[in-house]
């Protein structure tokens, strides 16, 4: 009898502890989150994983950035600073949803309410983020794997493997009459194994990861569907669906010790494997498994962009909390005015605000090195896209039509495909040019253009691409150092620019936008600021000199 009851007693201790510490793991995992709120996520992100996820639909796409302006904007920084999503498939989500702004206006307007319902209720919100936080494990990342338009092809022998299993069968049965018949199961049963089970275990390996990630996905999922969220619950009604996958999930992958070491009560589990290897169930298992995704992978991607949608709502409210200055943008017809009041570019700490009202005419901004010209287009792009992506901006107002962003910023030389920098820029500039007539409203950014080659034909192309792609209908913001193309395109576009004070030898930036063109000039002066010899600045500065009397506004012969 006492030992009886020391059985109970240390059974009832253990229960007691493992409830004790899983109640304590939620308890500091809660407290994780509220100390968290507000702030982007410290730990790293793998930028080829986040890629894994694509919608199985793709119906009436706006837009989606091009691999030269998400390089110009800095995209993958611009992720790690938005990114704060409690689950790997809230990640790849939003990862998504940032590379294809939209103009669905109905669409934005109500991801910004259900970022308003998770700010208004932080304790629901708390509640789901615990849910979400177990898709946390980069395991989650595969999950999107199983989103593939065909994700395995059964061998050509599989259709014979019905028969292997009944002569194995028949041989068992046979076996007590025929002895011999029990040397030939034995055989059937070291192939089955050492064979067949092996070659399963290898070509499955890759979805391990990604089943048992989707098990617990539609597991959050449905718990996630029964608390009153401002979602649309038809994903999570195909539960018949989701229950047969499941099932199959658990047969394939029963759990056994996770620590590795040796436990009585693991044996049943360890003859159950021996039986499934035996008559190859997870063979026939994995196959229907497969079949069964593929059948009702449109219902998989739904609960993906269930569960994704969520955690982007959660992260857009938590980005708001933590953020100096955002706001909601305002959008406008086409044609209409694009305005933006003291926009700041996210990455930059300390940015200085600037402002902008465009009407019918480009944007010229002139301005020294260091000035702020580039952060400011960058600024513009990220705000213009950020505002079709998760509504909201870093300024205090920003007002504009719906636009399809193209840009031309970072130009590198391609020494592997050895192709010179200016290729490289007059490959980018047909980009913009073969958009510039799409039907649709672009902005386009564009810093130093054709800066790779001589002052006459850089100047001379650079006014006839800039003209086409204004008199196409289109926001064109240029930065330059050319002075010769304000006189150029002055009936095109306004002028602006950012300049600096020189004190005591000290270049000083305000990064101030300022209206007008740009009077002053700073590069022979940071060569003298910076020990050159005084004959070079004497020579440059008359040189200089000359050519400004001699050429204000014309190209160089």
């Amino acid at each position: 009898m006492i030992y009886v009851f020391a059985t109970v007693s240390f059974l009832a201790l253990l229960l007691f502890f493992l409830v004790n510490n899983q109640k304590r793991s939620k308890v500091k995992l809660l407290a994780n989150l509220k100390k968290n709120w507000g702030k982007a996520k410290e730990d790293t992100v793998d930028i080829v994983q986040l890629g894994w996820y694509s919608p199985v639909k793709k119906l009436g796409d706006f837009h989606q950035l091009t691999a030269q302006t998400l390089s110009d904007i800095d995209f993958f920084q611009l992720f790690v600073h938005i990114n704060h999503t409690s689950s790997k498939i809230g990640e790849q989500f939003l990862f998504n949803k940032l590379q294809n702004p939209t103009d669905n206006l109905d669409e934005l307007k109500k991801l910004d309410q259900q970022a308003v319902f998770f700010s208004e209720n932080p304790a629901l919100r708390e509640e789901v983020q615990l849910e979400l936080n177990r898709l946390e494990s980069r395991d989650a990342y595969s999950v999107s794997l199983l989103l593939k338009d065909e994700l395995i092809e059964k061998p050509k022998w599989f259709r014979y493997i019905i028969l292997d299993i009944l002569a194995l069968v028949a041989c068992i049965l046979i076996s007590f009459k025929f002895p011999i018949a029990f040397l030939v199961a034995i055989f059937i049963v070291a192939y089955n194994v050492t064979y067949l089970n092996y070659w399963n275990k290898r070509h499955i390996l890759s979805f391990t990861r990604s089943l048992i990630q989707l098990d617990i996905l539609i597991k959050v999922a449905q718990k996630l569907s029964k608390k009153n969220l401002p979602f649309d619950q038809k994903p999570i009604k195909g539960a018949a669906v989701f229950k047969k996958i499941q099932r199959k999930i658990r047969l394939l992958f029963v759990q056994t010790n996770p620590t590795g070491t040796a436990d009585i009560s693991q044996i049943p589990i360890y003859l159950f494997e021996i039986l499934k290897a035996i008559f190859l169930v997870d063979l026939f298992t994995i196959f229907g498994l497969i079949r069964s995704i593929e059948k009702n992978q449109q219902q998989v991607s739904l609960i993906f962009e269930y569960i994704g949608g969520i955690d982007m709502a959660i992260s857009v409210a938590s980005l708001r909390a933590g953020a100096e200055k955002v706001c909601k943008p305002f959008f406008v017809a086409p044609g209409e005015r694009f305005s933006i009041k003291d926009a700041v570019h996210p990455l930059v700490q300390g940015c200085v605000p600037n402002s902008l009202d465009v009407s019918e005419k480009g944007i010229l901004i002139m301005g020294s090195n260091m000035s702020g010209k580039t952060t400011f287009l960058r600024a513009l792009a990220i705000n213009s896209l950020l505002a079709q992506t998760i509504y909201t901006c870093y300024a205090e107002n920003y007002s504009a039509p719906f636009l399809r962003l193209f840009s031309s910023i970072r130009i590198d030389d391609d020494i592997f495909e050895g192709k010179s920098y200016y290729l490289q820029e007059v490959n980018v500039m047909k980009e913009l040019i073969d958009n510039a007539t799409s039907g649709y409203l672009n902005i386009f950014l564009i810093d130093e253009i054709f800066k790779g080659t001589n002052t006459s034909e850089r100047i001379s192309s650079a006014k006839a691409i800039l003209s086409y792609l204004k008199n196409s209908g289109n926001l064109v913001f240029v930065s330059t150092h050319d002075v010769e193309l304000s006189g150029l395109l002055g009936e095109e576009f306004d002028l602006y620019h950012f300049t600096e004070t020189i004190l005591n030898d000290q270049m000083n930036f305000d990064h101030r936008l300022k209206k007008g063109s740009l009077k002053t000039r700073n590069a022979i002066k940071i060569l003298a600021m910076s020990g050159y010899p005084n004959q070079i600045i004497k020579e440059a500065s008359q040189l200089a000199e000359d050519f400004n009397n001699n050429n204000p506004v014309n190209i160089p012969k």
